[in-house]
């Protein structure tokens, strides 16, 4: 046995050495070995080593976001040039006194986050680049340890409701942890930091897949309209306007109004006047001003709210269409059965504690759809997956009944 491990380390120190770009890798291959890999370090790892790794594993977010908080990773982006850094040249870039700075550069290199080329100095790799201020990937670190701290909770909220799971938007675990009642959104535009970073990785996280909807969507087939002053496409909780503005970009000829939704803080947030895109502050809860659209298209929006609400949202779509509109939901998918991945069962907790909502199979968005008036039309899938780190992308092409 010690011999075939032997051959396994040395094949994968091999492979290592061979690696191709990190770029020019294909997001399917790149994948699947990282399953094979994470399957391995399973039946390698003794049990005592996998639950000290659980129990430890907080500290990764909360050091990286104290690191924020000195400054750290602000200074070595102003530094880039040197690419290194020595303590003492960091200490007086950052917050904080010296020893501090010391324990948490520890840890951050225990993380691979940096490096030491020497014992005088440090060194970023290529996630420390991506947590200095202002950058989406930053946000992402500040907006889960909000939530981090809402699931420190959740052993408590559940001795509390006698371990049941969640159905109203408004008493969440996220409610518990705040000791308040507001729904998480109300409760965001009362915190203008929180709500940035919940803005920011909305954009982020419309991004990071790498593959739009529209490129797996007969668009020119199933979406024209006879007259340029009818609304084409209303974006409804569209966020700053990426997935409109992308598909503006790819169909600029197709004839119709784009109309993106959000709610006013999100909208107000829009760097810059989106062209071609009329954007509307609206509560998709109130009556949709905007009707007889050809297409009315959410994404990831629904799986924000548990059944009640989100057959609300239907229920105003459905009252404002004409009878040729169609609704296009884009989510991703988790499958029925079979094995998900660890941040695809995770996201679907992260939907309970923060909205007692939850990530939908395909049976349950096709029965939500059918209960909330529609008939689902048919369910489009990529040939190829993206990167995808959380489920399967799925678009549910729905008419009403």
């Amino acid at each position: 046995m010690s011999n075939t491990l032997t051959e396994v380390t040395s094949a994968v120190t091999t492979a290592l050495s061979k690696l191709p770009s990190p770029e020019s890798i294909d997001n399917a291959a790149r994948m699947q070995l990282l399953g094979a890999l994470d399957k391995l370090r399973a039946a390698l790892e003794p049990p005592p080593v996998t639950l000290l790794n659980h129990c430890f594993s907080f500290w990764a977010l909360s050091v990286i976001r104290v690191a924020q908080g000195m400054g750290i990773f602000d200074a070595f982006a102003v530094a880039e040039g040197t690419k290194q850094l020595t303590l003492d040249e960091l200490n007086s870039r950052t917050k904080g006194d010296k020893e501090l700075l010391f324990r948490v550069m520890r840890y951050l290199c225990a993380q691979k986050i940096f490096t030491r080329p020497s014992q005088e100095s440090y060194q970023p790799g290529p996630l420390a680049s991506q947590l200095s201020s202002g950058l989406p990937t930053a946000n992402l670190i500040k907006h889960f340890y909000l939530h981090m701290r809402t699931a420190a909770h959740l052993y408590e909220y559940f001795e509390a409701k006698d371990y049941r799971n969640p159905a109203d938007a408004c008493d969440a675990p996220f409610q518990f942890a705040q000791c308040t009642r507001q729904h998480h959104f109300d409760w965001l535009t009362e915190h203008p930091d929180d709500q940035e970073a919940f803005n920011s990785t909305m954009s982020m996280t419309r991004t990071a897949d790498g593959i739009e909807w529209f490129n797996f969507y007969p668009v020119e087939e199933k979406l024209q309209v006879a007259s340029p002053d009818r609304t084409l496409l209303i974006d409804i909780g569209g966020g700053i306007g990426h997935d409109i503005s992308a598909f503006k970009q790819r169909f600029p000829q197709l004839p119709g109004q784009l109309v993106l939704q959000d709610l006013p803080q999100v909208i107000n947030d829009i760097p810059s006047p989106l062209a071609g895109i009329a954007a509307q502050s609206h509560s998709m809860f109130d009556a949709q001003p905007v009707r007889n659209a050809k297409a009315y298209y959410l994404r990831t929006v629904l799986h924000d709210w548990p059944d009640k609400q989100a057959l609300e949202v239907l229920t105003r779509i459905r009252e404002a269409m004409a009878e040729d509109s169609v609704l296009l939901i884009n989510e991703h998918t988790p499958a029925a059965g079979g094995e998900l991945s660890p941040i695809a069962a995770a996201l679907d907790l992260h939907m309970m504690q923060t909205f007692s909502a939850l990530e939908r199979t395909e049976e349950q968005w096709v029965a939500l759809l059918e209960k909330g008036g529609f008939r689902v039309v048919k369910v489009w899938k990529p040939q190829q997956e993206g990167l995808h780190l959380t489920t399967t992308a799925a678009l549910y092409e729905a008419v009403p009944q």
